[in-house]
């Protein structure tokens, strides 16, 4: 990888809240087969997996309360509430 593709990565993937936050989501919706990986062939549900990825972010929730901008804070707080309304979903 030549230093201008490194550069341009670097400005893409910055590490920041929102991303962790994205990347448990992430794991929510592929354990609750809300995510189809390509190549994997058939798309399948592990609630069980999606139940701890969203104890993960309500932990974070517990653990960050009062450090985070009021951006951040509504960000995760709409994501754990769009996961535990997926994972009830899946569980009917």
């Amino acid at each position: 990888m030549d230093n201008g593709s490194k550069a341009e990565l670097s400005s893409i993937v910055s590490p920041s809240f929102e991303s962790l936050v994205s990347s448990v989501y992430s794991a929510v919706l592929l354990n609750l087969g809300e995510i189809k990986v390509k190549g994997a062939g058939e798309v399948s549900e592990n609630l069980e997996i999606a139940k701890f990825n969203i104890g993960l972010l309500k932990m974070l929730e517990e653990k960050t309360k009062g450090n985070l901008t009021d951006e951040e804070n509504s960000y995760l707080h709409g994501v754990i509430l769009n996961s535990m309304e997926k994972l009830r979903e899946h569980s009917l």
